[in-house]
């Protein structure tokens, strides 16, 4: 028998007239709620779908490569997301389960369109944890990423011309920790006290044929959650060796710590991390003799009442890579409006800096996204 259930860079810019209507497109967006449905067969094995559609509308005005406004329709930090749960009948006190998740970015244009998938993995859960074999999020960096302003928002933007999903705070905040194929365990809560440990395929170093990963990337977490408040710490180490020997074998490194707390309606959360090896990219390994430092926080502000929520939050990244042009600062300031159980109204505003002066925008920016 199969069961169905159903439920339902820094500069003035003009806002009047064009604001408006970034409103008005914004709104066109507010998708319907539609139904949120599980199968269940007589052997036992299930199927689940869930998934987020999210729209924005961004008006901005950038510094880089020229004085440019832009107005685009884009998803955010997430692209719009489909992922499928399978699961098997436990057997031998296992719970084997497979999860697949295909992602797609908002183009102007099929041509344009990134349509991808993410997550492809199995996960095997008991009495000792859980084992996920496949491609997966990553543990460096997390859960400093769970910030309010990136999970239903924009932040980082790569330009005016912005058609895949932005950034969040990488680079002024954390450093994201990426889908990657991987081993990764999970351990039960031991008191509150959880930690994460794998291994990964190791991250390149881009157009360099000398060079070789002859061991995997490991990465590891621990967090602490109480009642009020969470505590937690992440690092992850790879090699990066010459085949002959024409460059100094080198380490790639990092570690982050941070925590939350929340008082009532009030939410306070903030994160620090520094690197070795790489800069403030995504896990991109970095053939230099100095191997590149690179550092990183943010603290982040929540206050919800009702079914509305406010936010700020302020993050920092320097990169000595090149220049300190690379030394960079984001501001966000949002607001949420829960309108539905599934569908939240949103609007932002995002401001970058540098301090070579170059890439810096502000931005206002109004949406939706559909949960089911």
């Amino acid at each position: 028998m199969i069961e169905n259930k159903n439920c339902a860079n820094i500069k003035s810019f003009k806002l009047s007239a064009l604001a408006a209507g970034v409103a008005m497109v914004a709104g066109a967006f507010a998708t319907p709620a539609y139904a949120d449905t599980t199968f269940e067969s007589d052997s036992g094995w299930k199927a689940g779908f869930n998934g987020h559609i999210p729209i924005f509308a961004v008006l901005g005005n950038y510094d880089d490569p020229t004085d440019e406004d832009s107005f685009t329709i884009t998803t955010g930090f997430n692209p719009a997301t489909l992922q499928t749960n399978i699961y098997a009948p436990t057997q031998n006190g296992l719970e084997v389960s497979g999860h697949f998740q295909m992602n797609a970015d908002i183009a102007p244009g099929d041509a344009n369109a990134n349509f991808r998938s993410r997550v492809s993995e199995i996960a095997v859960a008991g009495d000792f944890g859980q084992v996920n074999i496949g491609k997966g999020f990553g543990i460096f960096g997390v859960p400093a990423i769970g910030d309010n302003g990136s999970a239903l928002g924009v932040g980082l933007i790569g330009g005016p011309d912005q058609v895949a999903a932005t950034a969040g705070r990488i680079g002024n905040g954390y450093f994201y920790a990426n889908f990657t194929p991987r081993v990764m365990y999970t351990s039960n809560s031991l008191g509150g006290l959880q930690f994460k440990v794998g291994v990964f395929s190791p991250s390149k170093v881009g157009g360099v044929a000398d060079a070789e990963y002859s061991a995997p990337r490991i990465e590891g977490n621990v967090v602490y959650t109480a009642d009020m408040f969470s505590l937690w710490s992440s690092a992850f180490t790879q090699d990066v060796d010459s085949k002959t020997g024409t460059f100094d074998d080198y380490t790639m490194s990092g570690v982050d710590f941070g925590g939350s707390v929340s008082l009532g309606n009030l939410n306070v959360r903030g994160n620090y991390s520094m690197t070795s090896g790489t800069g403030n990219g995504v896990f991109a390994a970095r053939l230099d003799p100095n191997e590149e430092d690179a550092s990183q926080w943010y603290v982040e502000t929540t206050y919800g009442f009702n079914r509305t929520t406010l936010g700020v939050s302020y993050g920092e990244g320097e990169d000595d890579i090149n220049s300190s042009a690379n030394d960079t600062d984001l501001t966000m300031v949002f607001a949420r409006y829960a309108a539905t159980d599934a569908l939240t109204l949103m609007a932002e505003y995002t401001t970058l800096g540098t301090e070579g002066g170059q890439g810096e925008y502000d931005a206002f920016i109004v949406g939706s996204q559909l949960t089911f």
